[in-house]
């Protein structure tokens, strides 16, 4: 591991090492760091591939007039466009995964939510106590129900 007074550096720092743009003392001691610290060394190696993916690619020209038209966004203090149409679209699927899954809880809880209770006959419920009663023969309309709800 590293000595305690060394201190660790940061990416900037190691792609500038990587580069050799670092004075002569800061890049040794950025080097003995990486050699003893497994995620600066981790990290180093990744700069590494990144720079020899980016080294083989052809340089491309800009369009013409990009530099001016650059300057007049950063002067007026807006954002390049392309960024908020990003953003945007970014939000719009957040709210698009959001109301699906809100669908899709809905969805399950009506498939699991018990089935409504039928109405009930308070007719058929008074036939019931008095077949149950063995008087089959009274007169069933003479009995008065009262239905109380919970």
């Amino acid at each position: 591991m590293s000595e305690p007074s060394e201190r660790h550096p940061g990416g900037r720092e190691l792609s500038s090492y990587l580069d050799g743009s670092l004075s002569g003392r800061r890049g040794e001691a950025v080097g003995r760091h990486a050699q003893t610290c497994p995620a600066c060394a981790r990290e180093l190696a990744a700069l590494r591939a990144v720079k020899s993916a980016l080294a083989n690619e052809p340089e491309v020209e800009p369009r013409p007039g990009w530099l001016p038209r650059v300057q007049e966004v950063v002067a007026a203090g807006m954002r390049p466009s392309s960024t908020s149409w990003i953003r945007l679209r970014l939000r719009l699927r957040l709210a698009a995964g959001i109301a699906a899954v809100g669908a899709g809880l809905v969805g399950v809880g009506l498939w699991l939510a018990p089935p409504p209770r039928a109405p009930v006959s308070f007719q058929d419920e008074v036939r019931q106590h008095l077949v149950q009663m063995s008087n089959p023969l009274s007169d069933q309309t003479s009995y008065v129900v009262e239905a109380r709800y919970p």
